[in-house]
């Protein structure tokens, strides 16, 4: 009997297994061979999507936070309290379909400070240790579409304007003035000199 929408038939004649399953549009699978066991994964593939870095070409890097299945009031509270811990500039608020948010802030930290402010909030667990998983050892938030998602949408400036002498990325604010050419944006005091922006395309789940 053959298998069909996806179901696994397992058959057993005597020393011999055979595994039927017709795999779903997007589907793959992958076989594991340990010292004592042996496995079979089917997974959909990954998406390849377009989005930016947050490292900085002088070994610092900005913030950014990512946000899956919250209400704007978390997001909100959280930063409220991200400003007060740390004292950091006001951030871009933006939407990439309902109840799921990306927080820019343009400020330069040094990498261990950033995971330490991503630690305090209700982001996305699995944002959190994304440097852990790529070889760049950054975080990067999309620009592209995704597939049961749109491009990011400005929605508006979070926290309070304070803390502006403190310096942001140049490279990074010119981006946001490209893609969103519409966004007021805080007034900065002070910018460092550098002049590239890293982008990057990178695997996420469909």
């Amino acid at each position: 009997m053959e298998s069909a929408g996806g179901e696994m038939e397992i058959q057993k004649k005597g020393n011999k297994i055979t595994i039927k399953k017709e795999l779903r549009r997007g589907e793959n699978y992958k076989i594991s061979k340990g010292k004592k066991s042996e496995s079979i994964f089917f997974f959909k593939k990954p998406q390849i999507v377009k989005g930016y870095s947050n490292s900085c070409s002088d070994g610092m890097g900005i913030l950014l936070i990512d946000y899956d299945n919250v209400t704007e009031r978390v997001v909100l509270d959280d930063y409220k309290v991200l400003q007060k811990r740390f004292a950091i500039q006001q951030a871009y608020l933006f939407k990439t379909k309902e109840n799921n948010y990306h927080v820019v802030c343009l400020q330069k930290f040094i990498h261990p400070d950033i995971l330490e402010m991503l630690k305090q909030t209700r982001c996305d667990q699995n944002y959190v240790t994304m440097p852990l998983r790529n070889i760049h050892r950054n975080y990067v938030l999309r620009l592209s579409d995704k597939k049961g998602s749109k491009k990011p949408r400005f929605v508006k400036l979070i926290g309070y304007e304070q803390f502006r002498f403190k310096p942001i990325s140049s490279p990074h604010f010119n981006l946001l003035k490209i893609i969103f050419p519409r966004i007021k944006h805080p007034r900065y005091k002070k910018f460092d000199k550098l002049k590239n922006v890293c982008l990057q395309e990178y695997e996420t789940s469909q």
